[in-house]
């Protein structure tokens, strides 16, 4: 392992981060960003005590793909009583020339780790091919921990606020089902 970069009390580098500092800003653990430097899929440089990253070499990090390469197909499964699944599905328009914020809030989403509908077991959020400009929600919630319908509509209301500037909200359709089988 790398030296650690523990030292808060260090000066400040222009154009560098610290290695806690790039797991912060990339969504990654610190282990991993000392791995990719270890790799040499960043740059690192050493400064007193502590490993520092430049700041331009985050914005051309290729992430390694999360997860175990399948095997096998998995099988579908039949939904048990004990073991149901819902699914909501809302397509929403996207407002003209707003592609790009949504990108960017998106990921502003994902990195703070908000708006995560308590008892989902899946969450996309898909821009459409088949319709431009629409985007489509898709939740599978598990029966078995899925919460009130006042408090899912508590989550999905906080979420259109979050996305109220980019998302035409009036254009939603919403589509809920049980599920028949699943994977």
């Amino acid at each position: 392992m790398l030296m650690s970069d523990t030292n808060d009390d260090l000066p400040k580098l222009p154009g560098y981060v610290s290695i806690k500092e790039a797991a912060r800003i990339l969504g990654l653990g610190e282990r991993t960003v000392y791995r990719y430097v270890e790799e040499k899929r960043l740059r690192g440089m050493r400064a007193a005590n502590a490993i520092m990253i430049p700041l331009e070499d985050l914005q051309h990090v290729k992430r390694g793909v999360i997860g175990r390469e399948r095997k096998v197909t998995p099988l579908w499964r039949a939904v048990s009583e004990g073991n149901s699944r819902f699914v909501t599905l809302i397509y929403i328009q996207m407002y003209q020339g707003k592609r790009q914020a949504l990108v960017e809030r998106l990921e502003e989403i994902r990195k703070s780790k908000k708006h995560l509908f308590p008892g989902t077991v899946a969450r996309y959020i898909i821009d459409d091919q088949t319709h431009p400009g629409q985007v489509i929600l898709f939740l599978i919630w598990r029966g078995s921990i899925m919460p009130e319908e006042a408090e899912r509509e508590q989550a999905l209301e906080a979420f259109r606020q979050e996305l109220a500037d980019v998302l035409d909200w009036g254009t939603a359709q919403y589509n809920h089902g049980t599920a028949f089988m699943h994977t």
